[in-house]
């Protein structure tokens, strides 16, 4: 099976992105006395110009220096995808991985806290980049979530995943997403291994 390999991320499709993850931020904490009306016009014309160019298909693999594809519209590590919070891969190696993640306003769920879907989604990721890391990519086909705190938005957070045991075609990973020093959240999966033809990814250092 081919995929769409591209030399590193391409800018353009970055910046778009961010700005466009930039703008969702800014509605959600806007005021009422603003023109909503005269905003959804020229969000309305942009996406005009860009659905005229024609639909593919989103998913697009960037090489990267070392080894290894990132998921260029990914909703969750994805820089052209304005749905993925700003994630970025500080560990990607066989005992374990590591992601900076910052996530916003827009993913609020109880006042000043993320909502804790975004939270499981963030996890549910990293747990299976560290699967494909040890060398068994997965898809998950079980996964707890065990909630310790609520979970601030607008701050720094680390999520880590490590694959623990391998049985036949299951995967066992556990995760944590912390706020600096307190942990927010931890995670147990059971993740079914596919053939790494299925989907390159990366496991580079």
């Amino acid at each position: 099976m081919s995929f769409p390999i591209v030399d590193g991320v391409p800018p353009g499709r970055a910046l778009l992105g961010s700005r466009i993850r930039e703008l969702i931020e800014a509605s959600v904490c806007a005021d009422d006395d603003v023109d909503f009306a005269g905003a959804a016009r020229q969000v309305e014309a942009v996406t005009a110009a860009l659905r005229a160019t024609g639909g593919t298909s989103p998913l697009l693999l960037a090489a990267l220096e070392g080894g290894g594809h990132l998921s260029v519209n990914n909703p969750l590590e994805g820089p052209g995808n304005p749905l993925a919070p700003p994630l970025s891969w500080t560990r990607i190696g066989p005992s374990g991985v590591e992601a900076a993640v910052l996530l916003g306003a827009a993913h609020e769920g109880p006042p000043n806290r993320v909502h804790g879907g975004w939270v499981a989604a963030v996890l549910d990721h990293v747990l299976g980049r560290a699967t494909a890391a040890a060398g068994y990519p997965g898809m998950t086909a079980s996964l707890t979530i065990d909630y310790l705190r609520g979970t601030p938005y607008a701050v720094p957070l680390t999520a880590e995943g490590r694959l623990e045991r391998r049985d036949g075609r299951k995967l066992h990973a556990t995760g944590t997403l912390r706020a600096g020093d307190e942990i927010c959240a931890t995670a147990e999966a059971i993740l079914v291994h596919f053939g790494a033809d299925r989907f390159p990814v990366s496991t580079s250092d």
